[in-house]
């Protein structure tokens, strides 16, 4: 009897043993499933005139983000659109971009202090921080309103997600406040429902009042399906008084490039899965000093002309670069349009007017490093700043397409870094030694590896049961 008991125990005891093993491996089968690339594009609602949903061609896209609600500068809860046009727009949003194209999925961007001042002013620096959404943030009751608030309006109006866009943590407090709202938001949310975020660098975040503001890796990789990398508002410090790229791919000179500021996100230990890379469809302008002195570096003595469509000094949309270029071509003016190669970066000089932005061939160059990369894709930053062809938008959804399905591109590894090492970073801007050690990037190995060490374990104990079975 005693051993026919410790067989229906062994028994018993194996089943279970078996169950814990399929449901570890089916969890590891889903974690090793590869995420559909992302072909995103912002919509800045506040420049919806530039472009119309109904000129939108949402087959392009992937995900398309309505940017953005705001947070109430005094009540911290969401400022919606009090005009009805633009609540119209939020409402609208969706529904007519998932006419166009039912797989596309919409996302609401939350924060970004409404993006006045356009593209460029949206864009900022590490420098701008958000104040109504860090007073938010610092208070558990009201992160956790807002939150619920946030969750509320965006499936109403038919969102499948919803996007951190808070510009920028600016303090390591700030910061850790960040990583307790993404992760208090992801158990918030439904499941499937998408949880990204707009973010900077991932450490060292550039002209910070405080030295060491770095994301919360850890609980952005776990808690958010990607960040969104803003790799675009990179003008370095000192170059007020000349013109500068706004977004080079590499700077040997500095830290300022959109390569450093992808690659800071894979060295703290987010997955190249979960990193998407942003690509800015505005130009940043300036007058020269002197029109024939057109190079990167040349002297300056303002921002460039206020654009009627984008309506912001100092920035161009693309669409408007290519008319300025396209005009004064048409009117006999000199058109200078310079591709560097080192820097992975172009400008145009008509007159005594300068922009640097990024053309066709940038963008091919820019996406090739992120398939490099191994990155879940890319995003453009606004879609409303195209040209009336979206010439733009096209060509990045065909080099992406192209590029991922290439076997030149397929577990490729190098060039993901800039050629050069930059100069050291000042110390005001370097961070103290950390006081637990950072998530590598081998913690998909460690996930494994824990699942291995639970399969042992079960292993183990059947062995032992068995044993114990055998003596009865």
């Amino acid at each position: 009897m005693a051993a026919k008991n410790g067989l229906l125990l062994l028994s018993a005891i194996a089943a279970v043993t078996l169950s814990s093993l399929s449901l570890a491996a089916a969890a590891t089968r889903r974690s090793q499933e590869p995420r559909e690339a992302v072909r995103a594009g912002y919509y800045l609602a506040a420049d919806a005139h530039l472009r119309p949903l109904a000129a939108l061609d949402a087959s392009l896209y992937t995900h398309l983000y309505y940017y953005a609600v705001a947070v109430h500068p005094a009540r911290r809860t969401l400022l919606l659109p009090p005009d009805p046009a633009a609540a119209s727009l939020l409402g609208d949003f969706s529904r007519a971009v998932k006419a166009k194209n039912a797989a596309v999925k919409t996302v609401l961007s939350i924060g970004g202090g409404g993006a006045g001042g356009g593209a460029a002013a949206a864009a900022g620096s590490g420098s701008v921080s958000d104040p109504a959404f860090a007073a938010m943030a610092a208070d558990p009751a009201s992160r956790a309103a807002f939150i619920g608030a946030a969750v509320k309006v965006a499936r109403e109006n038919g969102f499948d997600g919803l996007d951190v866009a808070w510009r920028f943590p600016a303090s390591a407090v700030e910061m850790a406040e960040f990583g307790f709202l993404v992760a208090e938001w992801r158990a918030a949310v439904p499941r499937g429902f998408l949880l990204t975020a707009t973010v900077y660098f991932s450490n060292h975040v550039f002209d910070a009042p405080f030295a060491g503001v770095d994301y919360p890796s850890e609980a952005v990789a776990r808690s958010l399906d990607w960040v969104n990398v803003m790799a675009f508002g990179l003008r370095p410090p000192g170059a007020a008084n000349a013109t500068a790229f706004d977004a080079p791919l590499y700077d040997r000179a500095s830290h300022y490039s959109a390569s450093y500021g992808v690659v800071s996100w894979l060295d703290a230990g987010v997955p190249a899965s979960k990193v998407v890379m942003g690509i800015p469809l505005y130009g940043r302008s300036w007058f020269l000093r002197n029109k024939a002195n057109n190079g990167v570096g040349a002297p300056v003595v303002a921002a460039g002309p206020k654009q009627r469509g984008s309506n912001a000094t100092g920035a161009m949309s693309y669409a408007e670069v290519q008319w300025l270029a396209a005009t004064a071509t048409r009117g006999s003016r000199a058109v200078i349009t310079a591709y560097d190669n080192a820097s992975v970066a172009s400008y145009v000089s008509v007159g005594d007017v300068w922009v640097a932005f990024d053309g066709v061939a940038v963008v091919a160059e820019k996406l090739a490093f992120a398939a490099r990369c191994g990155l879940l894709g890319y995003f453009l930053w606004p879609v409303n700043y195209d040209d009336a062809n979206l010439t733009v938008s096209r060509r990045a959804s065909q080099v992406w397409t192209q590029t991922k399905i290439s076997p030149e591109f397929k577990n490729v590894t190098g060039g993901a870094r800039q050629t050069q090492a930059p100069v050291q970073r000042p110390p005001a801007l370097q961070s103290p030694a950390p006081t637990t050690a950072p998530m590598s990037s081998s913690s998909s190995f460690s996930r494994l590896s824990w699942r291995m060490l639970d399969v042992r374990l079960h292993l183990g104990a059947l062995l032992l049961l068995i044993l114990v079975c055998y003596q009865i």
